[in-house]
């Protein structure tokens, strides 16, 4: 295979994002390696950089054009906003926003990011998904991210969702 998407090159790419290695991921790009290139296992560098809280890498890979809407996941169920979310990993979701992915599009299990971070109880990932124009009225499963947020034990952002979900254009300033 050749050295731009060939699956060692990918498995290079992936394994170097997995590991936080921007030098590498840097290098590899610089090389011709495709930034979505899929590994053996169907993954890319970016999802693996979002599942692994590697910000440096997710910055590497969406300045090199790295998709922010692809299609990621063990079993291709996940997108890298809701990945991000749903791990709190914050910087990461603030980046994936700025790089043009949509803050309410659900994934393969109907999931959205801000439901996720509901559930998961983090709040902060949560305020920058609305400040960025998540809906909090959006269902997964029949349960609001405040539901889902409450049904978890996560008081705080259970009322964080409340308030905002309430409000005109979010809570009282």
């Amino acid at each position: 295979m050749d050295d731009t998407g060939g699956t060692a090159a990918a498995d290079e790419l992936v394994r170097a994002a997995e590991a936080g290695d921007e030098a590498t991921v840097s290098r590899l790009l610089s090389r011709g390696v495709a930034v979505d290139a899929r590994n053996a296992e169907r993954r890319t560098g970016l999802d693996v950089a979002v599942h692994e809280g590697r910000d440096g890498v997710v910055r590497v890979l969406l300045a090199a054009g790295a998709g922010p809407e692809q299609i990621t996941g063990p079993y291709n169920e996940e997108l890298p906003l809701v990945q991000a979310a749903t791990r709190g990993h914050t910087g990461i979701v603030r980046q994936l926003l700025a790089a043009g992915a949509d803050p309410d599009r659900a994934n393969g299990l109907r999931a959205t990011a801000l439901g996720r971070a509901g559930a998961e109880g983090h709040t902060e990932t949560a305020r920058v998904l609305l400040e960025h124009g998540a809906d909090p009225h959006i269902p997964w499963k029949a349960l609001t991210p405040a539901d889902w947020a409450t049904r978890f034990g996560h008081t705080e952002t259970a009322e964080f969702l409340r308030t905002w979900a309430a409000g005109p254009d979010g809570p009282a300033a």
